[in-house]
């Protein structure tokens, strides 16, 4: 056990005083300056630069008048200036608000105001993107670290000087702060995440640091995390998965956390190759990432087998049983898998590492924490009983920020009502079996139906609108859309494709989107979810049994393309990439070769996967096959 994690688990025991000032500052006088903190995409951040930025930003956040309590938000894809921001504030007792840097102008907008904040750090692009163009607010920008351009500061009362540079280049111009506070309490939020954000009033989880801490200690004790932990985490900061279970978790550890590129489709492999050689002891992943890997050449199966290398944490989404299994026979190392909500800090229910919380199937067991299933009513069922999951425990949520009554609706009596349905065995393990909140969980990314909803209901021509998930292969679910046009409106996917991302972001646009008349109903004028899903699926089977094989194999392969990417076939050609194609992430970059395979029929290998970063690339692999 190092010197970190003996303060973060025995700081909670006397005082209501926060652990985020003994574990920073005993992380700053025990931990090597020179020890690298996160190696990342756009390089390393040591323990001793952090602590020097920690310094700085303390300059800048006096000059901007922050106090605790006081809110900033946060909107980057730069991985080392948000965690020397977040880490700063978290030091000085400032919450954190995190939003997507991929949102769009709407959707950004609605959750800055529904942040309320005292100043907004922006990346570069964002700004130029969807950024404020008029702001009371100080906004700074967030560059690479080599950028030396003037930002574009929205100066209140000429704090910060005339032309302050972008972050990070403006720390050498402040000079470390001698004024490190001193007491800080535990109930102050550490940090706010939205779980949805397209409506009128953004739904933001605050989390305190008596929460956040909490499970910190949780993650230490039963991981077995030291300062010898070599932790690979890909999933993004504004989530709760990368934020508590790769920055935080790592700096409390005193250990390392290896980020060294963005997780795409393509780059399973390197994320293989990445583990072997930063001599990886922990990857903390999504099922959807497991299910990538098992589609990698066979010289990768011994990826995760060096000695340094300890186990797979699988969290954010459902494991598939089947999956878990294979998995853990084919690389031969275990599957932890974990259950837990951003309400939650991350997670509550853990199913390994160690004997008595592993059985595969189930989240395992309730650690520090505890966790019934209940029914309509709050009463406790008895084992075997299918019901609803409800939590509690230090590590669960202050509430929703600014939403009381949102806040009564889940969490009554102390627990936390989690809106899943869950059966407790005879041994005490917990099995998933449903959902009662209507969520989409989508490459372990949560979907709102009503927000998506919202969005579609918006757009001109739009009369009616409904969502829901449908099972998509890899990535669990895939947002479908069913739309009802206005008289005389004439859609198309691609004209509610583009209205839609002009008001919200590419995770929660509809994959498929079909057009009906009217939508089935009850007697209560409800959508009949199941009934719409029938038709969906009729639709599907039909288009399969009438697929042309004949014709240009270029023009079908961008006709493919441009029915997944939701735009149209001339915009596309051979060069069209990821980086290039708006809408070519990484789930689309799945459904594009899934639906290539049908239209084609055709198998195209994992080897084949791999190489295929273009529109020609899968020409290439299109054409071999034929010849």
């Amino acid at each position: 056990m190092n010197v970190t994690e003996t303060t973060v688990r025995s700081a909670h025991t006397t005082t209501d005083q926060s652990p985020a000032l003994d574990v920073l500052d005993t992380s700053r006088k025990a931990v090597q300056k020179s020890k690298a903190l996160m190696l990342a995409q756009g390089g390393t951040l040591s323990y001793g630069a952090l602590f020097d930025r920690i310094s700085r930003l303390g300059t800048l956040f006096a000059r901007l008048q922050l106090e605790e309590g006081d809110r900033i938000v946060i909107v980057s894809d730069e991985d080392i200036a948000l965690a020397s921001i977040f880490l700063a504030a978290l030091r000085h007792g400032i919450t954190t608000v995190l939003i997507n840097p991929k949102s769009r102008a709407a959707e950004l907008r609605a959750q800055i105001a529904a942040a309320d904040p005292k100043a907004i750090f922006l990346d570069q692009g964002v700004v130029q993107r969807s950024g404020p163009k008029k702001s009371p607010l100080p906004i700074i920008e967030i560059g690479p670290d080599c950028g030396k351009a003037p930002s574009r500061w929205f100066k209140r009362q000429g704090r910060l000087g005339e032309a302050a540079p972008r972050f990070p280049d403006l720390l050498a111009k402040l000079p470390p702060s001698d004024q490190l506070p001193q007491t800080l309490s535990e109930h102050t939020a550490a940090y706010i995440l939205f779980t949805s954000g397209t409506t009128s009033k953004p739904k933001g989880v605050e989390i305190t640091h008596r929460s956040l801490f909490a499970q910190m200690r949780t993650f230490l004790k039963h991981y077995g995390f030291d300062d010898s932990m070599r932790l690979m985490n890909l999933l993004p900061f504004h989530h709760t998965d990368g934020l508590t279970q790769g920055l935080v978790v790592t700096l409390c550890a005193g250990g390392s956390l290896i980020r060294p590129m963005r997780m795409r489709v393509n780059s399973v492999a390197a994320m293989l190759d990445a583990v072997y050689k930063h001599r990886v002891t922990h990857l903390v992943t999504v099922p959807s990432v497991l299910a990538l890997s098992m589609s990698t050449e066979p010289r990768y199966q011994d990826s995760l087998q060096g000695r340094d290398f300890g186990y797979v944490i699988s969290t954010a989404a459902y494991l598939d049983e089947q999956l878990w299994r294979n998995f853990e026979t084919y690389f031969g190392v275990q599957v932890v898998n974990v259950y837990g909500l951003t309400e939650t800090v991350c997670e509550s229910l853990y199913c390994g590492p160690d004997p008595a919380t592993r059985k595969i199937g189930t989240v395992g067991k309730p650690v520090d924490s505890e966790a019934k299933i209940v029914d309509e009513h709050g009463t406790e069922l008895p084992g075997g009983s299918r019901g609803e999951l409800v939590l509690r425990g230090d590590h669960i949520m202050r509430g929703y920020f600014r939403m009381p009554e949102a806040t009564a609706d889940v969490v009554r009596d102390g627990w936390f009502h989690t809106g899943d349905l869950a059966i407790l065995d005879d041994e005490g393990f917990i099995r998933i079996v449903g959902r009662k909140k209507e969520v989409i969980i989508t490459a372990g990314i949560n979907v709102y139906p009503e927000d998506v909803n919202a969005v579609l209901r918006a757009i001109p021509g739009v009369l009616d609108a409904a969502c829901f998930g449908m099972d998509a292969d890899i990535w669990g679910e895939k947002v479908v859309a069913c739309v009802v046009p206005a008289p005389g409106a004439e859609l198309t996917p691609e004209s509610v494709t583009r209205c839609f991302l002009e008001r919200t972001s590419n995770e929660k646009l509809p994959r498929e989107i079909h057009f009906f008349d009217e939508l089935p109903r009850g007697p209560a004028g409800k959508v009949i979810v199941e009934e719409t899903k029938r038709l969906v699926q009729a639709r599907r089977d039909a288009a399969a049994t009438s697929v042309t094989r004949d014709g240009d194999l270029r023009a079908r392969v961008m006709t493919v393309a441009a029915s997944v990417f939701k735009c149209r076939p001339e915009t596309l050609h051979e060069g069209s990439r990821q980086d290039d194609t708006q809408e070519w992430n990484s789930l689309a970059h799945v459904e594009l070769l899934l639906a290539a395979e049908v239209e084609f029929g055709v198998r195209i290998s994992p080897a084949e996967i791999m190489r295929i970063a273009t529109l020609g690339d899968l020409l290439k692999v299109l054409r071999s096959k034929r010849a």
